[in-house]
């Protein structure tokens, strides 16, 4: 492999670290009323088209007159390992966004609002699992079952 496939793989793992932290804190804070859906939107059709174009690539479609399986994998593998790791983080977040967009917007409150409102209630819960004793767990997990 050439050394502009070593670059796109550093580029690639820059460009899918780069969606991480924003999941991290959504994880955290359960928090999306910051998100835009607009630009998530808009983001996830740009993943989806390198990604289309990273598939043409790996394929030879696009890289000049006859190219080698080494320099069609080397064009396009980087840009299709990195869009679908942005691609599954992002819709990821948007699918969370709108499922609290909405959500919120059936209770008549602000998004924000929904969102303190389900960490609360997160907290509360994990508080009462924590505070249980192992026997109880156990209990409560054979319940389930």
């Amino acid at each position: 492999m050439s050394w502009y496939f070593y670059v796109g793989l550093i580029a690639s793992g820059a460009i899918s670290i780069f969606t991480v932290p924003q999941l991290i804190s959504i994880i955290k804070t359960k928090n999306t009323s910051y998100i835009n859906i607009p630009m998530y939107f808009i983001y996830l059709i740009g993943c989806l088209c390198f990604l289309i174009g990273g598939v043409l690539m790996a394929c030879g479609i696009g890289i000049g007159n006859d190219p080698n399986i080494t320099q069609r994998l080397s064009s396009g593998l980087p840009l299709i390992i990195a869009q679908s790791i942005c691609g599954i983080v992002s819709s990821t977040i948007f699918i969370w966004k709108l499922r609290n967009y909405f959500a919120a917007k059936r209770a008549k409150i602000t998004e924000h609002q929904y969102c303190l409102q389900l960490k609360s209630v997160y907290d509360e819960y994990r508080h009462k699992i924590h505070s249980l004793s192992h026997h109880e767990k156990v209990e409560v997990i054979e319940e389930k079952e």
